[in-house]
Formats: C-alpha cells, structure tokens, sequence
C-alpha cells in the first residue's frame, strides 16, 4: 500500500467521523431508524479507536490529527447530546458545561500553538472524560425510557469527569506557559 496514503488515514477517519455526524442526526431522528443511528454511532466510535492506533503504528501523528482527532470526538459528543435533548432535557446541564469547556480549552490551545507551534495530545484524564461521556450518551442513545435518577447519575459523573479533565487541562497549560516565559 502507498505510504503517503497510510499515514492520511487517521485523518481520513476524522474526518468520516465528522461527516457521519449528519446521517447519525438524521437516522436517529427518523421513525423506525433509531437502530441505525446506533450502529452508525458505533462505526463512528470504532473509527475513533482506530486512527490513533493507525497513526502510532505508521508514525503519522502529526499536529494536524491530534487537533483534528479532539475537534471530531468534541463535535461529535456535541451532535448527540442535542440529539437526545427532546427525550433526555437534563442534558442541557452538560451541554452547557461542555461547550464552555470546549470552548476555553479551544482558545487556549490556539494561544499555545500560536506561541509553540505544537499541540498537545490528549492525556489520561481527557480520555477517561472523553470515554465516559461517550458511553453514558451511547447509553442514552440505545435506551430511550431510563429513570430519571440513572440518567442524573450518568450525567453528574460525566460533569465530574469532564471538571476534572478542564482543570488538569488549564494546570498543564498554565505550566506550559510559564515554562515558555522563562525561557524567554
């Protein structure tokens, strides 16, 4: 196989899992499709699983995939949280937390690539957050009748996990930054 093509397809898997966001919306949303939009979630998380493990494999991690890797996984999240808002309307307390979180965190990476020119990869604490908001909403997704005191509990120990996630995040880049001015 072309190497130049091999090191594009953890990219290429980004980015299919950016575009099955639409289908995802829509399936879910159709009568009698609710099955598909989960499988179609479930292509899109293996995809997820499989361009980081490809990129390490072939050497392809670049700073390009590591931003657009969290930019799927975020956008993602985001899509399927609004998804099940009309069956599920204590999301919207996640949503909140997350898409201030998304954001901030967006900004300072920006303000740390534009000093660095590096990116940071996701670390631990981002993937546990990361892999229990995913399987509390494909959770939610497959189950559309859960009582309101497990979907509270799965939706408090994701905004615990994902407050958890931001501060360790925010520490690691508040060193980076002063690193950066000592150096200076």
């Amino acid at each position: 196989m072309n190497k130049k093509f091999v090191k594009q397809i953890p990219n290429i898997l980004s980015f299919l899992r950016i575009f099955l966001i639409i289908p995802i919306i829509i399936l879910y949303h159709t009568q009698g499709c609710h099955l598909w939009a989960v499988a179609v979630l479930a292509l899109s998380c293996l995809t997820d699983m499989v361009d980081g493990k490809v990129a390490r494999k072939y050497d392809a991690v670049s700073k390009f995939g590591k931003g657009l890797d969290g930019f799927a996984d975020k956008l993602m999240q985001l899509a399927m949280i609004l998804c099940l808002l009309s069956t599920y309307p204590q999301l919207t307390v996640l949503f909140a937390v997350l898409f201030v979180k998304e954001i901030g965190m967006g900004v300072v990476g920006l303000v740390y690539y534009k000093k660095t020119k590096d990116v940071h990869a996701a670390r631990l604490h981002g993937k546990i957050s990361t892999f229990l908001i995913d399987f509390t909403l494909i959770v939610l997704f497959l189950f559309k009748t859960l009582p309101d005191w497990a979907v509270w509990t799965m939706i408090s120990a994701c905004l615990a996990a994902a407050i958890v996630a931001a501060v360790m995040y925010f520490i690691m880049y508040k060193k980076s930054f002063k690193a950066i001015k000592e150096n200076e």
